[in-house]
């Protein structure tokens, strides 16, 4: 058994295929026995949440009480003080406290830390525009910086380019309703969404089914592909199991004998920090949406969603209230995929 103890959970890309299907293993062992034992008495978790949240926050302290731990919610800069990571900054405006203190401060108090931080996520109707390029925003500079002063494990709960731990319970699902998913066909599809929305979901959904081996498929409109780095990695990880990563814009095609059908927004890097132009340019588009015409191309495909999602946007009625759709056991697994990798990281 891999011990993972003290490590880092910032993204799958950091684990071998192997460890991650030990972390699936893991997963499942808790879900059967709900955390017998509490192997995490006494251990505290702290999570940062720049961004809202339901699933992420609920399953991490659903997950720590369960296994007998604790967890504490903090929203930055609303109950806490602003924080920086710049390095040679002068802090003279509205922040008061850098993560050279603040990781080894809540290295002393807690036992691991999860953090949250988009500058894509959004509420409401207004829609984020942040600066800087995707390129720049994707080096995740906020969590890898507190990573580096932390001396507890640091998980990430969401970043600009990363959802691990959303991937690692797609992962779960899969191989619980496919128990040998090496070369099944698996579809991660584009939908329309009013907003845009931050890849880093995506990304880990689609990484979770190639540290799988399956056959993988993304269908999307042209300009909308996922990083170039991303895609190269999940390749290289889906080949050396014996799968495949392909990209297309034919939705029949993609969907034709399909196992899997994961669908997910997502913005267009093309159009970063121009969203409201995307907004406009994209509404020839909208009937990508996975309805159960679609579904019926597949070979019996299951339907994968993070959520939340907004019904006949993203996804039919037909398919999200049928048999097919397997999103609340998907979310019911954030809950024991949490509890896996804290107590991992955690040495439980």
């Amino acid at each position: 058994m891999t011990d993972f103890r003290g490590r880092h959970f910032l993204s799958t890309l950091d684990y071998t295929s192997a460890e991650l299907r030990e972390l699936v293993d893991r997963t499942v062992a808790l879900k059967a026995t709900g955390g017998a034992g509490k192997p995490l008495d006494g251990r505290v978790l702290a999570m940062l949440f720049f961004n809202p949240s339901v699933r992420t926050r609920v399953s991490c302290e659903s997950g720590m009480a369960r296994l007998g731990g604790h967890a504490i919610a903090i929203n930055p800069g609303k109950d806490t003080w602003n924080f920086e990571c710049g390095e040679g900054v002068v802090m003279d405006g509205n922040t008061q406290e850098h993560v050279r203190e603040l990781g080894p401060v809540l290295s002393e108090l807690c036992h691991a830390v999860g953090i949250r931080k988009s500058e894509l996520i959004t509420t409401g109707s207004a829609q984020a525009q942040p600066t800087g390029s995707y390129e720049e925003l994707a080096r995740d500079e906020f969590m890898h910086r507190f990573a580096q002063f932390s001396s507890v494990p640091v998980v990430n709960l969401e970043s600009n380019a990363f959802h691990p731990t959303q991937g690692l319970a797609d992962m779960t699902t899969i191989v619980e309703r496919i128990p040998e998913p090496r070369g099944k066909k698996y579809v991660l599809t584009w939908a329309w969404h009013p907003k845009s929305l931050p890849v880093a979901t995506p990304h880990s959904q689609l990484l979770s089914a190639c540290d799988l081996g399956m056959d993988c498929t993304v269908v999307r409109p042209p300009g909308y592909a996922l990083a170039p780095d991303v895609m190269a990695a999940a390749r290289e990880r889906a080949e050396a199991l014996g799968g495949s990563l392909v990209e297309t814009e034919d939705e029949a095609e993609a969907y034709e004998g399909a196992h899997v059908v994961c669908a997910k927004a997502w913005g267009s890097l093309d159009y970063y920090g121009r969203f409201d132009q995307e907004a406009r340019d994209k509404q020839a588009l909208r009937d990508w949406m996975v309805t159960g015409a679609k579904m019926d191309r597949t070979d019996d495909a299951f339907f994968l969603h993070c959520l939340p999602v907004r019904r006949n946007v993203v996804v039919a009625d037909e398919v999200l209230d049928s048999d097919r759709s397997a999103v609340i056991q998907e979310a019911g697994n954030r809950l024991w995929t949490a509890a896996a990798v804290l107590a991992a990281v955690m040495g439980a």
